[in-house]
């Protein structure tokens, strides 16, 4: 990437979040106190294993999950402050795809009528001017809305109900998607259309993207930026080529050893990463990652790292990194 970080503006800023479910007298710590920024115009990808809370936090920054504390702030408008039509008017800059499309839409609506649905709730256009922003974006997706337009969502595959999804989180003309696993339950020739579409639409719209996944692959296609995420903490957050050329963190030595590459001439890294992720109801001391890591000592269970820089924009939150801390380097400003 040839911009550094302090020559981009920042769209969404995150400090201290964090999401916690109770269960009985116990406490579930799903997003354990996550800082980090999103800048315009680009794409964070946020990996890790399923159950460490990369939904949760997306979920969290709509408010759809309340945070248990921290704040989440889309330009200049603090969200975790806002209640009512005040928040409601917020989402309209912050649009979200879910990883089910079939289930995220309603079965008894018409797709033109779906796609439509946040411009009549908020009024926004009326007549032939509305007809035409649901014409054009139906277009955008690849949806003839000529043929498709009086059929219901019932009616469509999930790659086709995807489309849907993202016409309508267009509607509004957002800044910014979060895109849940949006890729995952969809057939891998279905997923390069997609992420293709996706591609697309983001240079038009001029949009800005979080996209959650597990699969690395997918993530470093699309991303500028990966955070890679276990048990509810940020392990590493940095530029996408840099972090997959030479991870700083086991964890993401071990995630891209997992990872199905599909150039049979890549490198391939021979680690595999053994056991299951502790509990969130009761992780471990320090380093939570410590459990699994082979690399794990005393400090480890004793003290958290703190997140290091190791070049700009690469930052990683382990005693002992793979690649060397720049003890001079200046704060990336992505902090995770």
């Amino acid at each position: 990437m040839s911009e550094t970080n302090s020559d981009k503006k920042v769209l969404l800023e995150v400090r201290d979040l964090r999401v916690e479910f109770r269960k009985g007298k116990r406490v579930v710590s799903a997003v354990a106190g996550l800082d980090f920024d999103i800048y315009e115009g680009e794409t964070l990808g946020l990996v890790g294993e399923s159950g460490c809370g990369k939904s949760t936090t997306g979920r969290a920054l709509m408010l759809i999950e309340q945070p248990t504390a921290g704040t989440v702030k889309l330009g200049d408008v603090e969200i975790t402050k806002l209640k009512g039509r005040a928040l409601r008017a917020a989402r309209r800059q912050m649009q979200m795809i879910f990883q089910d499309p079939i289930s995220s839409l309603n079965p008894r609506r018409r797709v033109k009528d779906i796609v439509a649905e946040p411009i009549d709730c908020w009024r926004a256009a009326k007549g032939e001017e509305r007809e035409k922003i649901i014409f054009d974006l139906l277009t955008k997706v690849g949806i003839d809305p000529r043929v498709y337009g009086n059929r219901y969502a019932r009616q469509f595959s999930g790659g086709q109900c995807q489309r849907i999804s993202i016409a309508r989180s267009l509607a509004m003309k957002p800044q910014m998607l979060i895109c849940d696993e949006m890729v995952s339950a969809l057939d891998v020739s279905i997923q390069a259309q997609i992420l293709n579409l996706l591609e697309d639409l983001k240079e038009e719209y001029g949009l800005t993207l979080l996209f959650i996944a597990h699969d690395l692959a997918v993530v470093k296609n699309v991303s500028d930026r990966v955070a890679v995420m276990y048990l509810g903490k940020f392990c590493e957050i940095g530029p996408s080529d840099v972090m997959y050329a030479e991870p700083a963190h086991p964890y993401t030595k071990f995630l891209l050893s997992a990872a199905l590459e599909a150039d049979p001439d890549s490198p391939r890294h021979d680690q595999v990463l053994e056991g299951e992720p502790p509990s969130p109801l009761d992780p471990p001391s320090g380093c939570r990652f410590r459990t699994r890591c082979p690399n794990a000592t005393e400090l480890c269970a004793s003290t958290v790292p703190e997140m290091q820089t190791l070049s700009d924009g690469h930052q990683v939150a382990c005693h002992f990194p793979l690649v060397p801390v720049r003890r001079s380097a200046a704060p990336a400003g992505a902090d995770a």
